[in-house]
Parts: structure tokens; sequence; C-alpha cells
């Protein structure tokens, strides 16, 4: 047990630590203590009460800490709304939470010559070339530009477009700015870029007498916060003098009517005194006639804008720490893996080994003193004894020397051990298996004698030079087994044994063979009665004649049920044997 003030003086230099990203946070939302209207404590440190106590010194102690969560949920609820907000599976109502960028992000222009000599280094100290560096190389006077295109706490999933003049190939490098929320040793490098085609568009554009092309580079910052080039493409505006044609007023006609119309109006100023009627009239014609104007079409030139848009080439390429899943890096770590996975194969054969050998071990002990009657029969004092040494030795060993061994050398050590011990507990097993499988194919031997000689009777059709072959086969069998055993009781019990249980068995198999062979022998056809008896059977009367063929079908009918009947009797009889 550890008393609480134990813990914290234990843990004060963490303690010291929580007020930090409190300051730090009110220093990125640009927030001061007076602005803030509540606080609301999450996370499993909350239940701490000198944690509690170091945040309330933090704020001041003008606000009172809000401890109204779920402390282990609400981490758990509000990683899920905003796996909701970001997800293109399904749609639900946006929840109020925007994710931000904890890293100032600067992309840096340079000449691509220059930049391809620069990339080797990875950009050197933390993945970024050294101002003294460029400076050596030619100082002020090579083009470069630098712009922080998304700032610390800026959105995510955001777009920013930079645009420039250039004339040349350019090389883009994409880093984190220096700050002090980086991590101590972050390599500051996040992605390279070589932008090939302005220069040959910039050539097709100075051919025909045009300005220098003005370069757009767009960049986004996605919702996980990674940051691309996107687009990249070269516009150069070039002004063009079209002809159109448009709808202008006739001069000419208005010019005719403009004359007629003066000498019409001297001789109304004659006549205006005697009527004045007539003069309102006139001039509401005229004016009729102003609106009614003919228009024609008239060809003018006018200047417009023309757009040259060339996209242009990226190749993308990483020099930092910071790099991305590539084919070559997911070969690397499968073959990591891979070994991996061997390597636990191989620990767990060892083991394996290990048990196995150690089980045999105690298998030879135990079978010593279980079977101690039949082993001894089969087994001189010499041989029991060396099986016990043996015993002894290999668990010494495994203690000892087999603590360290490999897999190849436990192989080994098992298959010295085994061997002899083997050999006595399989003449032990052989005392009781030969008598039984001597016994089984002497019951089958028997069983083929009576089979042959039901077929005497039941399947004429096999001849007796067939079912001799068949006995004499069972001879040689019972005389096999007879030889076997007698070689058997005359041999030394204590060596290897004439013949094994597993021999008896094969004995039958050519018997098996012909049996099965002259099961399948068809019987022969009947015979056909002669013209002569079915001229004779015409000559009986009709009612003898019904009689007679009632009682041919059913003797039809018996004989093939007899026939169906002895030939499952002899198939049944086949299978047994």
């Amino acid at each position: 047990h550890i008393s609480r003030a134990k813990f914290e003086e234990i843990c004060h230099d963490l303690l010291e630590r929580a007020s930090k990203p409190i300051e730090a946070a009110l220093k990125m939302a640009n927030v001061t203590l007076d602005e803030l209207d509540a606080v609301e404590m999450i996370g499993g440190a909350m239940r701490v009460p000198k944690v509690q106590e170091a945040v309330r010194d933090a704020l001041g102690g003008k606000l009172e800490l809000g401890m109204h969560l779920n402390s282990d949920e609400s981490m758990a609820l509000g990683a899920a709304f905003h796996g909701a907000n970001v997800s293109t599976s399904f749609k639900v109502r946006h929840v109020g939470l925007a994710d931000v960028n904890p890293f100032p992000i600067a992309v840096d222009l340079t000449d691509l010559s220059v930049g391809k000599e620069e990339k080797k280094s990875g950009g050197g100290l933390f993945g970024k070339k050294k101002d003294d560096d460029k400076k050596k190389k030619g100082g002020d006077d090579e083009w470069a530009k630098h712009a922080t295109i998304f700032k610390l706490g800026s959105k995510l999933g955001v777009k920013k477009t930079i645009a420039f003049s250039y004339d040349k190939d350019v090389h883009v490098e994409v880093n984190y700015e220096e700050s002090d929320n980086l991590p101590i040793g972050t390599g500051l490098s996040i992605e390279q870029y070589d932008v090939s085609g302005i220069a040959e568009f910039a050539k097709e554009m100075a051919d025909k007498e045009l300005g220098t092309p003005k370069v757009s580079l767009q960049f986004e910052l996605d919702g996980s916060g990674i940051t691309k080039l996107i687009k990249a493409e070269a516009v150069v505006e070039e002004t063009v003098i079209v002809e159109e044609e448009v709808e202008v007023e006739d001069d000419d006609e208005e010019e005719k009517k403009d004359d007629t119309e003066d000498k019409a109006e001297e001789k109304k100023d004659d006549d205006a005194e005697k009527e004045p009627e007539t003069e309102t009239k006139d001039d509401d014609k005229k004016e009729e006639k102003k609106d009614e104007k003919k228009k024609k079409t008239k060809t003018v030139q006018k200047e417009k804008k023309k757009k040259h848009v060339r996209a242009l080439s990226v190749s993308s390429y990483h020099v930092g720490t910071i790099r991305p899943y590539s084919p070559e890096i997911m070969a690397e770590s499968k073959a990591k893996l891979d070994a991996l996975a061997q390597k636990d194969k191989e620990r767990m054969m060892l083991e394996e080994a290990k048990n196995k050998y150690e089980g045999y071990i105690y298998f030879i002990r135990n079978k010593l003193v279980d079977d101690e009657e039949d082993i001894n029969k089969i087994s001189t004092e010499e041989q029991r004894e060396a099986l016990r040494k043996s015993a002894e030795e290999a668990e010494d060993w495994m203690f000892d020397e087999g603590f360290s061994a490999d897999l190849k050398t436990y192989e080994a050590k098992y298959e010295e051990l085994s061997a002899p011990a083997e050999k006595v507990f399989f003449r032990a097993a052989e005392l009781s298996a030969r008598p039984k499988a001597i016994k089984a194919l002497t019951s089958k031997l028997d069983k083929v004698g009576d089979l042959m000689k039901k077929w005497e009777t039941t399947m004429t059709h096999i001849t007796e030079e067939e079912r001799q072959e068949v006995l004499d086969k069972v001879e040689e069998a019972r005389k096999w087994v007879e030889e076997k055993v007698a070689e058997q009781e005359k041999a030394d019990q204590t060596a290897d044994p004439v013949f094994t249980s597993e021999e008896v068995p094969g004995q039958t198999k050519k018997i098996e063979s012909i049996v099965g062979r002259l099961m399948k022998k068809p019987k022969p056809k009947p015979e056909k009665k002669n013209e002569t008896d079915a001229e004779k059977n015409e000559t009986t009367s009709e009612g003898e004649s019904t009689e007679s063929e009632d009682l041919d079908a059913k003797d039809t009918e018996s004989t093939e049920a007899d026939d169906k009947k002895e030939e499952a009797e002899e198939k049944k009889d086949g299978d047994e044997l």
C-alpha cells in the first residue's frame, strides 16, 4: 500500500505538467481566462484530487471545475461522433465537432535543378536545408519562395492554392515549420515534388511572343491531417482581337429624313397661327417615326482574353522519416512478419519436441512396470536394464545440456531413446496380437471351405477345377500359418519375431480375389423348347392348355425367386470373406 502523500510526492513532476496544455490551448484559440464561461473535466485523471487542484490553480481559481460527464464514456462518444462526421459510408446529422491542424505546414519552392541536388540530403537538419547552405550555393540570387499554407489551428479538410509566375520547372517541398508544439526530433520534411512541364510550356509561349506562365499549385489538408499536392497547372493569358457583328442605326436614312422634316417645319411655321391643331398632330407623328428607325448589322473589332492552360507533370518522393506505406515497405513488413511467424513456429515445435522427449522417458518407466510379465517373456535382464539406464541418462541430459538444445538435436535424441525401447514393446504387444490374428485367419479359411462345399449344389455353373483352385489356396494359407508358428516357437523370444500380426491377414488376398471373380461368373441361360413340343401342346384341349400355362407360370416364378434367394446368400457369403 502507498499513502496519498507519498503518491503525490512521486508524481509531483507529472502534476506540474497539468497546467501546460491549458496554457497552450488558450494561446492557440487566442482566448483569455476572463472570456471562459465554464470548464468541464474529462479523462481518467480527473478523479485524482491533486490533478483537480493543479487545474484549478492553472485557471486562477476563477472557474468551478465541472464534472458532469462520464470521464471514460465521453472520450469514446466523442470519437464516435467525429467518426460519424467524417464517414463516407453513411450520412448522419452533423455533430458540432471540428478537428484542427496541430502543426503549421509550409511550402518551399526552388528551381528544379537546385532541388535535385538537395533532395539527396533529405533537406538538412530535421529534414530541411539550413539558410546558410543556400547562401553558399548562390545567395539571394537564387529563385526561391516560401509560404505557410496551413497555419497552426487551421481546420482540416480544406484546400489552398498558391500562384506565381515562373518559366522553369520547380521543386516543391512540403514541410512542417519549426514549432514548440512539434515533438522534439521530429523530421520536418513531409513530402517533396518535382513539377515539370513549365519550361517547355514557357518556351512555346515565348515563341508566340506571350508572357511568362502563371503557375498554380493546389494543396489539400485532408481529414486525416495529411497534406498533398493535388493539382498543378500553368496558365498564360493572351489578348486577341476578334470581329463581331453588332446592330447599329442607319445614319444615311436618318439624314434624308431630317432634311425633309426641316422643310416641312418651315412651311408649317407660316401656317402655325392658322392651323394650331394640325401642328400638334404633326409632332406626334414625328415622334412615332423616330421610334421606328431602321437598324443594320455592322462588323466591329473587340479585345478578348484567351487562356492557354497546361496541366503539369508531378512526381513525388520522400526523403525524411515520414513515409507512406509503399508496396516496397509493405513487402518488407510482410517479410518481417513471416520471419517472426517462422520463429514462433520453430519455438512451438521445439517445445513439442521437449514435451515428447520428456513424456517418452516416463513412458519407458511406466511400461516396464505395468507390462512387466509380458516384457519379461520377450526380453533379457540386460535389455530391461539398458532401457532403465537410457531413461535416466535422457532425463539428466534434458535438464542439463538439453536446456539450450535446438530442434534437430531433440529429434535425434528422441530417435536414440525410442529405437531400442520400441523393439521391446513391439515384441510384448505381438504376444497377444499374433494369436488373435491367427484365430481370425483360421475362421476365415473355414468359411471359404464351407462356401465351396455349398457351391456344389447352389452354383453348379462353377466347375470342380475352379472350386479346387480356391481350396488349394486355402491349404497353402493353413500351411503358411503352421510353418510360421513352428518357427516362432523355435526362435529366440528376445529377438525380433519371425512374423508379425500384420502379415497374417494378407494371406487371404489371393483367395478373396479368386472367390470374387467366380461370384461374378454368369449363369448359363435356359434352353428353349423345340417346335415339336409346341405342336403337341396345340392338340391339347383348351382347359388343359390354360391349366398348363398357369402351372408353368407358377413354376417360373418359383424358380426365379429361388435363384434370387441363392444369389443373395452367395453375395452375403462372399462379403463375409
